[in-house]
């Protein structure tokens, strides 16, 4: 079964602060033009998106560039909740055997019209670990791996120096 886990795109979505908004616009009409044919601008970060490493890193590779099968097939989803930072400990506690692609629901409320500067982060450790146990891409419904505010990007580098993509600002409010 497939289940879209995107978030929706609308002109009144939360963007990371200074991001540009999601806008749309009109440029043709079916009836004077013949097609209707629109524009859309934003941030590469609004919405649902994958980090590129060339996001956090002038040498990382561009979206282009990422293996597209690595964003196909099943997932395991787990429910973190319960935490205000995804520990050692708390992985600990999963199942990994045979998972390669591993997303974290964080949220209890999902209000995308709303930037909430208070997020669910990971411990750098944690990339590592996952990465010893055979999973290849991470995802969150966090607008991101790192706090708001801090430059150094210690999960994201991580992310990089073992080779794992990032997915960020999941929709997983009606899964599990």
């Amino acid at each position: 079964m497939w289940i879209d886990i995107t978030m929706p795109l609308s002109k009144m979505m939360a963007v990371w602060p200074g991001d540009t908004p999601f806008q749309y616009k009109l440029d043709a009409s079916l009836q004077t033009d013949g097609a209707n044919v629109g524009q859309i601008q934003m941030s590469l970060h609004a919405g649902t998106h994958v980090d590129a490493p060339y996001h956090y890193d002038d040498f990382g590779k561009a979206i282009d560039s990422l293996p597209l099968d690595l964003f196909m097939g099943s997932v395991k989803i787990v429910d973190v909740t319960h935490t205000e930072r995804i520990t050692l400990d708390i992985v600990r506690q999963f199942e990994l055997r045979g998972v390669r692609r591993l997303f974290f629901k964080t949220k209890v409320v999902y209000d995308y019209l709303t930037f909430h500067e208070q997020f669910v982060t990971f411990e750098p450790q944690v990339i590592y670990y996952l990465k010893e146990h055979g999973v290849d891409l991470i995802g969150t419904d966090a607008p991101s791996i790192d706090a708001l505010g801090d430059d150094s990007l210690q999960a994201h580098h991580a992310c990089r120096s073992c080779d794992m993509l990032i997915v960020e600002n999941l929709y997983l409010k009606d899964v599990m």
